[in-house]
């Protein structure tokens, strides 16, 4: 009986362990959840302070930006004030010198009418001009012959216009009148006291490349010289054709 008693210990429960473990375990949860709260707060001002640099950051270059749209505006402007006075200064320089031109044909047109009385009696081909009419290979053209020299007496005669150029690298050549939508031979004959303008219509074959015009004077009035002149169909295209 001694020996199973002797066997067994009996010990008291304390319960101060077991609330220490409890009061312990909470220090350690608290110091921890402190800890932690304490990391989330410097992440979230070191991410305040970055959201404010980068707020800043973007103020600025809308700022920026809001200045170069107002310069490239105002760029803009100033270059299309430019651009336009530019239109217009040349527009008029264009318009002046068309208006001297005007001036000095009309001059020489003059000064072939009204001769010296000392000039001997001749023929002038005073003006040649074709003119695009809008329609694929048709033209216009103009030709003015005045008379020189004294006296009211009349100079009579006829003229031949060949169109020469090539169409495929062959040379070829078209006689105006025969070309010319009226395809009158009265408009080939001249017969007067100052001058004669010739006008009409005519249409070239398509692939033709004009490059030069002959025009043949032939004068029927005594001691007045038939005479023949080339004009490069570049020069006769006038400007505004």
């Amino acid at each position: 009986m001694s020996e199973f008693q002797h066997g067994f210990q009996v010990r008291r429960f304390k319960p101060w362990k077991l609330w220490l473990v409890v009061v312990l375990s909470g220090l350690i949860l608290w110091f921890f959840f402190i800890l932690g709260q304490a990391d989330q707060s410097d992440q979230l001002s070191s991410s305040k302070l970055k959201n404010m640099a980068l707020m800043s950051q973007v103020d600025e270059l809308e700022s920026r930006n809001h200045r170069l749209v107002i310069k490239n505006a105002q760029l803009s402007t100033t270059s299309l004030i430019e651009h336009d006075a530019y239109v217009i200064a040349n527009q008029s320089l264009i318009e002046l010198q068309k208006k001297l031109l005007e001036q000095k044909e009309e001059l020489v047109f003059y000064q072939g009418i009204v001769s010296p009385k000392d000039v001997e009696l001749g023929i002038n081909l005073q003006t040649f001009e074709v003119k695009r009419t809008g329609k694929n290979g048709v033209f216009n053209y103009r030709m003015v012959l005045t008379k020189r020299g004294k006296g009211a007496k009349k100079v009579t005669g006829s003229t031949k216009i060949l169109i020469q150029g090539e169409d495929q690298n062959v040379r070829k050549e078209y006689l105006l009148s025969e070309i010319d939508f009226e395809k009158s031979e009265l408009e080939t004959e001249f017969s007067f006291r100052y001058f004669q303008v010739f006008e009409g219509t005519f249409s070239l074959v398509d692939g033709f490349m004009p490059y030069d015009l002959k025009v043949e004077v032939v004068s029927t009035t005594k001691k007045v010289k038939s005479f023949t002149e080339n004009i490069l169909w570049a020069r006769a295209l006038t400007e505004d054709s």
